[in-house]
Parts: structure tokens; sequence; C-alpha cells
């Protein structure tokens, strides 16, 4: 998966950053400028963490009876579970740089929920695709083969490149089925340049009509056999 540059330093925002350091620039956390005390801009910032807790459990045998050792008390067995919990992370900072990083934040849930709103439009458009299926009524003979004769058998959903070969991959879903196949392509994509290769397989593009003519027989194959 291609990694997304982040949205949040756009020019209004930039903008804003300016704005925060010529109100604030470099002074202490208390506000003061060139302020002489050196544990003013010492910031304790929040910072979730997992600590191993110790929890003691008393030994009990199958009947469910104390176990005890030869002075009569209690056994207990010690077990440590993760347990989150905050911690305050001492660093040096000024006022600009909690302020800024306060706003940063803030835009960037802005721009992951407006990704996540965008990934749900993607998705209900690509499911909402004109993709051949049941129709209302009742199939006449004639007509339930002509229907299904016209069913593509399976359906090309993106490239890839293999972590053990490092070769490229086609995933194909099979029609009317949750079945994917992953298969190997073989040297179809040789004749492209490596920026092509690139846009095809991270973002999708089209491939050349000979290419994919190529990928299509192969994947054709590929399906047959499995389907036999």
């Amino acid at each position: 998966m291609a990694r997304q540059s982040p949205k949040w330093p756009t020019a209004e925002r930039k903008a804003h950053l300016v704005k925060l350091w010529a109100m604030y620039g470099n002074r202490c956390l208390h506000g003061h400028t060139a302020c002489p005390n050196p544990n003013h801009y010492v910031h304790h910032k929040p910072k979730a963490v997992t600590v191993a807790k110790a929890v003691h459990l008393p030994c009990v045998d199958r009947q469910g009876n104390p176990i005890r050792d030869r002075e009569g008390n209690q056994v207990y067995l010690t077990l440590y579970r993760p347990t989150p919990t905050i911690v305050h992370e001492a660093t040096v900072c000024r006022l600009y740089d909690v302020k800024s990083e306060q706003v940063i934040a803030d835009w960037q849930a802005d721009d992951r929920a407006q990704r996540q709103a965008e990934a749900k439009v993607e998705q209900r458009a690509i499911h909402g695709l004109a993709e051949r299926g049941a129709v209302r009524g009742r199939f006449s003979a004639i007509g339930r083969d002509i229907f299904f004769g016209q069913q593509p058998q399976y359906y090309l959903e993106g490239l890839g490149i293999s972590g053990l070969t490092f070769k490229p991959f086609a995933k194909v879903r099979l029609a009317s089925s949750y079945v994917n196949l992953f298969v190997d392509i073989g040297d179809t994509l040789r004749g492209l340049s490596k920026s092509k290769k690139r846009k095809a397989i991270r973002y999708g593009k089209a491939l050349p009509p000979k290419v994919q003519e190529a990928v299509d027989e192969v994947c054709n194959k590929a399906v047959r056999h499995y389907l036999r």
C-alpha cells in the first residue's frame, strides 16, 4: 500500500503557524519572554505505556482446597499482566512548540476523519457498480442460459509484488463468490517501465492493451484450472 503524504501542511495552515509564532515566539511555558528560569521550559507530556502489574492468585488443588507451605501459610502464584497506564515524560520545549503540536494534532485528526469518509464513499461507489447480478422476475430456460453465459468468470481486483518471490501477481475474485486467487503473472510486465509498473501496482492505473491482454490470458488459464 502506498504511503500517503500528510494533508495538514496546507498554505492556510502554514500561515496559521506563522501567526502562532508571532504570538508565542521564544516564550517559555509560562509566557515569559527570554525567561532566565530553565524550569519554565520543562514540559511534562502525557504518554500511554504498558507496564507489567503483579497479580497474586492463591494456589488450590483439583478439589479447590488451598495449598499451604510447611508452615501452614497460603501459597500464592504471581502473574504479571500487561496494564495500560499514563506516564508523564519530561521534554524541553517552548510555548510555541506546545501550541503548534496541539493544533497540528487537531488538523491530523480532521484529515484522518476526512480520509475515512472518502474511503466510505469510494467503497459505496465500488459496491454500487453495475456488476452483472440477479434480476427481478423469473428466468425462462433460454434466458437463464443467456444470462449465465454472459457472466465473467472472474474480476481483476489489482496487481502486487510477492514478498516471498519478488514477482508480480494478480489478485482475482471469482464471479458470484468470495474466493480470491493470487495468480503469478510471470514476465507479462517486463516490457513496462518502472514508473508504469509502480503506477499499475500501487495506484491501479490501466495497463497498455497488449500487456492487459497478456495478464488476462494468464488469469483465464489459472481460473479455468481452478474450476476444473
